[in-house]
């Protein structure tokens, strides 16, 4: 499938420049031969019946965009291809015990983020509430990890069109807090931001919430998006901060990267309907000498920006023009739609 993760042997600071991964739309197919030699027929008929043989099984698969922890400590959202069940999103749990049946099939670094030996009792979804029960094991954690494992099972079950917030249930009983950190653990939202972290001189009682898409890197070289929400001071022109932020980076000592830079001028940010135009200065497409731009820069200010603002759509932009392509030759002039999915397995 498309949408792949990346692996290289660059270092992780000068892969904006050559990234070239999958993320948005289909690859572009060869054409094959218009006549070719019959030599190697009977191999041609092993490959289809092969081929044959992969899609009928990928029609019992469900993709699942799932979160996940990574050693640099940040919780990751991972799609991984899982077996076709009734009732997915209580699989989707599953999936997430550490020890469980996704962590063969992790990247390196990656590991399940739910306690391992966790049971999912059960898992109902209605009018919008998705109630999760978990046994008894779930609540043997580490304080430090009380948030991130909160984060995880939200974002994992708000991923699903039906579910806006999320219930904790242990062994039946409504869990009104966690009990070390006492963090709420009812009527849970995105809202609640992840990988969460304070932007310096703001002031909480006059602050909002962005959260960014940075890039991760793993031992082996895997490329990952990061989600990371900022506390800032509060704006009226949301998507112009959410950018701002964007091209200012992670926090300082973070193993993560911006794909933008602070020599980007962000010229402005609209939002009309549903759709986002951002309007850069030609400092973005100072990632290659034939003026394109990088397709980490343009993925990251579509995944921010709809994430953050009501924005189905975005369109980008350099001193007004829109004839943009990345370096990759994919064509920006239209606007971009986010992907169902982040950071998909290699299928």
């Amino acid at each position: 499938m498309c949408y792949r993760l990346w692996k290289g042997i660059v270092p992780l600071l000068l892969f904006p420049i050559i990234l070239t991964g999958c993320l948005f739309g289909p690859e572009k197919k060869e054409s094959a031969p218009i006549d070719p030699p019959p030599k190697n027929m009977e191999k041609e008929e092993e490959d289809s019946s092969d081929s044959s043989k992969d899609d009928s099984a990928a029609k019992h698969k469900d993709e699942l965009e799932l979160y996940f922890m990574t050693d640099a400590g940040y919780v990751v959202p991972y799609t991984m291809n899982v077996p076709k069940v009734e009732g997915i999103a209580k699989e989707a749990m599953e999936y997430m015990v550490k020890g469980g049946p996704a962590e063969s099939d992790l990247p390196e670094g990656f590991s399940g983020i739910l306690p391992e030996g966790t049971q999912i009792n059960g898992l109902d979804i209605k009018d919008g509430t998705a109630t999760v029960d978990f046994s008894k094991q779930f609540l043997d954690y580490k304080k430090e990890m009380e948030e991130k494992i909160l984060s995880a099972v939200t974002w994992t079950l708000t991923g699903f069109d039906s579910v806006k917030e999320v219930d904790i249930r242990v062994d039946g009983q409504a869990l009104e807090a966690m009990p070390k950190g006492k963090t709420p653990a009812q009527g849970m939202t995105r809202n609640g931001g992840i990988n969460l972290e304070l932007a310096k001189g703001t002031q909480a009682s006059h602050s909002m919430p962005v959260t960014l898409y940075f890039l991760g890197q793993t031992q082996d070289n895997t490329v990952y998006y990061v989600p990371v929400t900022r506390m800032i001071n509060s704006q009226k022109n949301v998507a112009k901060a959410v950018i701002n932020e964007l091209a200012k980076g992670p926090e300082h000592g973070s193993p993560l990267v911006s794909a933008l830079t602070e020599a980007i001028k962000v010229n402005s940010v609209k939002i009309k309907g549903d759709t986002a135009t951002a309007d850069f200065s030609k400092e973005l497409l100072q990632y290659s000498d034939d003026k394109k731009a990088s397709r980490n820069a343009l993925h990251a200010i579509v995944l921010s920006l709809t994430e953050n603002t009501a924005a189905k759509k975005v369109k980008i932009t350099v001193e007004g023009k829109s004839d943009l392509e990345d370096q990759g030759g994919d064509n920006f002039e239209k606007p971009v739609t986010r992907p169902e999915r982040i950071n998909p397995a290699e299928m």
